[in-house]
């Protein structure tokens, strides 16, 4: 198959009912450009993750009146790199480690071949990945 550029872009509340559709919409994204199912898999996990970071953490310090939102972007490139943007307009929340939990970011890491996360503006979370068809 010929390497072909396209995005797909989604925001909705940041609420948890949101973050399975969202990947299951990402994971029909991907199949559509004939993502290798391993790829797939690792690519729908890392975002998983960052979305459920999100619902988790974004909003807590924030005033009940903030738009409480998540936003996905993915766009592959012609030359087969999968960039990944995950974000919100919520507050980083640096804690300290807590046993049994904290491996989200670990995750993503160990799965993306880079990994970006800026906090000036809300959370952006950006990853890559190198398609494998």
């Amino acid at each position: 198959m010929t390497l072909r550029r396209s995005q797909l872009n989604l925001r909705c509340p940041a609420e948890s009912e949101y973050v399975a559709p969202v990947r299951h919409a990402l994971g029909a994204f991907l199949a559509a450009l004939e993502f290798e199912r391993q790829s797939l898999d690792d690519v729908t996990t890392a975002a998983g993750e960052a979305l459920a970071n999100i619902v988790e953490h974004a909003y807590r310090r924030s005033p009940e009146t903030a738009e409480r939102y998540l936003q996905l972007l993915a766009k592959i490139d012609a030359a087969g790199t999968l960039s990944l943007v995950v974000s919100d307009g919520g507050t980083f929340i640096e804690r300290p480690p807590v046993k049994g939990r904290g491996f989200g970011l670990r995750i993503m890491r160990a799965i993306a071949g880079s990994l970006n996360i800026d906090t000036s503006e809300g959370t952006c979370v950006r990853m890559t990945f190198r398609a494998k068809r």
